[in-house]
């Protein structure tokens, strides 16, 4: 049987409810390209900070691919919970 706790409860809630709806609010407030460029930019930043090699020699290389990995990742999500708003709507829109 699965099990769900308080913690997981509350990381459901905030990835599938909270992040996606202020992304959504976010987009409508700067628009949705600029939105997507803060998300990359947040995804630098946590790559950045993430890293933990030396920046330089082989340190780089794998900094970097971390970086690149968490700018797709957030970019993905913040592109996905955009994408399922407009969907939502169109279908709201579309019922008579």
């Amino acid at each position: 049987m699965l099990r769900f706790g308080l913690f997981r409860l509350l990381a459901v809630l905030v990835f599938g409810v909270v992040i996606p709806w202020a992304t959504v609010r976010l987009s409508r407030t700067i628009g949705a390209p600029l939105t997507l460029v803060g998300a990359a930019a947040l995804g630098l930043a946590y790559g950045a900070i993430k890293a933990d090699h030396p920046w330089a020699g082989e340190g780089l290389a794998d900094n970097l691919q971390l970086m690149g990995v968490s700018v797709a990742v957030i970019v993905g999500y913040a592109g996905v919970s955009l994408a399922a708003a407009r969907a939502l709507v169109r279908f709201r829109r579309s019922r008579p």
